[in-house]
């Protein structure tokens, strides 16, 4: 099964929720259109769900990443939520724990967006 995404515009943000599984970059070319779209669209805070994503490789993490990079060159912000135990390891091991920004919920990443 590919990665679908649906794109959710909130007030103060773009949420695009995610699901199914990534293994190609090819899968994660709508998930970085949608971003790029949003923030043409003046909207450069996105909260990526990944409530129905179980596991995320090499390649998803490095999407993560450069939209993570993206956001921020544009003057917003993104926020993961709803991580499994298994995509909450690799952010672990990898430390990027400490540079992204998770939330366990959209409502909490959005307090935070609006605090910023």
């Amino acid at each position: 099964m590919s990665l679908s995404i649906t794109p959710i515009k909130h007030d103060i943000c773009t949420e695009i929720q995610l699901q199914g599984t990534a293994l190609v970059e090819i899968d994660f070319d709508l998930l970085n259109q949608a971003v790029e779209e949003s923030i043409r669209e003046g909207q450069s805070n996105v909260i990526l769900n990944l409530k129905q994503v179980d596991l995320l490789n090499s390649i998803g993490i490095n999407t993560l990443i450069r939209i993570f990079t993206k956001c921020r060159n544009n003057g917003g912000d993104m926020f993961i939520v709803n991580i499994s135990d298994k995509i909450n390891q690799v952010l672990l091991l990898t430390k990027l724990n400490t540079v992204l920004n998770i939330a366990t919920s959209v409502e909490e990443a959005e307090q935070k967006l609006t605090l910023n």
